[in-house]
């Protein structure tokens, strides 16, 4: 009797997916002081796509999701970008 052992490791892009989802919802939140929670179903879209991406092109997946962390962090939507509200709440 063959006993196959499932693995439980999380794919390379799914942690910096995951992080830009976060730091787009919270960004978004304290902008506007109310959740917008098509961000995280939108972010496990992603995670599962790019999980998907990344059992056939590895390099690929976390290339992707590295952008879309950059893209996040440094991009100005609906007022500040996460950048930009840091840079605001450090003492001058």
């Amino acid at each position: 009797m063959a006993t196959e052992r499932l693995s439980s490791e999380m794919a390379q892009s799914t942690g910096i997916i995951l992080t830009a989802g976060t730091v787009s919802f919270g960004n978004e939140w304290l902008q506007t002081e109310t959740p917008n929670f098509r961000i995280p179903v939108a972010t496990l879209v992603a995670a599962v796509f790019l999980d998907g991406v990344e059992k056939l092109y590895p390099k690929a997946a976390v290339g992707i999701s590295v952008i879309a962390l950059i893209t996040v962090i440094i991009t100005p939507l609906h007022g500040k970008s996460p950048m930009q509200t840091i840079v605001d709440v450090l003492p001058k």
